[in-house]
């Protein structure tokens, strides 16, 4: 459903906007490989499947998710793995992730105004970065801070803003929490990311590389995102060498 423009966001007993369109397909596509998910939603609002396809190097691979709601919690399932969110007044706290017989507990810190500011995983084989936070100018997120399972290495990504902004949010903006998805990218209110304010660059730089990513838009006549083009230069410090990659993702919304 859509709603004016003067309609401020609003939640139900899940934590979940209702008032405004809903997220059915998000389509990326860099190089040659194109990625579809297409969500699907009951009838008070709440995702209950996805699917996405993926088609690279001649091949298609294809993933369901089912998503089970409850009371204070959200299971959601692919091919026999299981990720269960814990939530208190709307918000996921914790997650466990059952991979294969591993267990990977996931804790989220939140600010006063609901807007995630620490995510912080146990110390797993299979994440590099297991403490990450969130810095925060009003709704601009402005810098993503990542340490890893030493609080050693760290990498920091900074957010520069125009003024741009959207209706509903920006789906991809998710994406820096973990790999939660696709449950956020229909959800992002769940973990306090659910941003309208647009970033026109990300720019990051580590021990080796230097990145700068620049984001363009384009919105439907209702004011939500269609279309994010994303040109990524990456620039080797010991060397200078440059390559720069263009990924174009469009939303579709109903």
């Amino acid at each position: 459903t859509s709603c004016s423009d003067d309609d401020e966001p609003s939640k139900n007993d899940d934590g979940v906007i209702t008032n405004q369109k809903q997220l059915v397909e998000l389509r990326m596509t860099y190089e040659d490989e194109v990625s579809i998910t297409e969500y699907s939603y009951d009838s008070n609002g709440k995702l209950v499947s996805a699917t996405n396809t993926e088609q690279y190097d001649g091949s298609t691979h294809t993933s369901t998710y089912t998503v089970t709601w409850g009371a204070n919690k959200i299971i959601e399932s692919r091919n026999g793995e299981a990720i269960t969110y814990t939530l208190e007044n709307g918000l996921i706290t914790h997650t466990s992730d059952s991979d294969g017989g591993d267990l990977d507990d996931t804790d989220f810190t939140y600010n006063a105004n609901s807007q995630l500011v620490k995510f912080q995983s146990n110390i797993d084989d299979y994440l590099f970065y297991d403490n990450i936070s969130y810095t925060w100018q009003g709704e601009k997120l402005t810098k993503i801070t990542s340490l890893d399972q030493n609080d050693k290495d760290k990498d920091v990504y900074e957010f520069s803003y125009s003024g741009k902004t959207c209706k509903g949010y920006l789906p991809i903006m998710v994406w820096n929490v973990d790999d939660l998805r696709p449950l956020l990218e229909a959800h992002p209110e769940l973990v306090g990311m659910r941003c309208n304010q647009l970033p026109d660059k990300i720019y990051s730089k580590d021990e080796y590389n230097e990145e700068t990513e620049l984001y363009t838009y384009t919105f439907d006549k209702d004011g939500y995102v269609e279309s994010c083009t994303e040109v990524s230069t990456y620039k080797r410090l010991d060397n200078n060498e440059t390559r720069t990659e263009t990924t174009i993702y469009t939303f579709t919304w109903e």
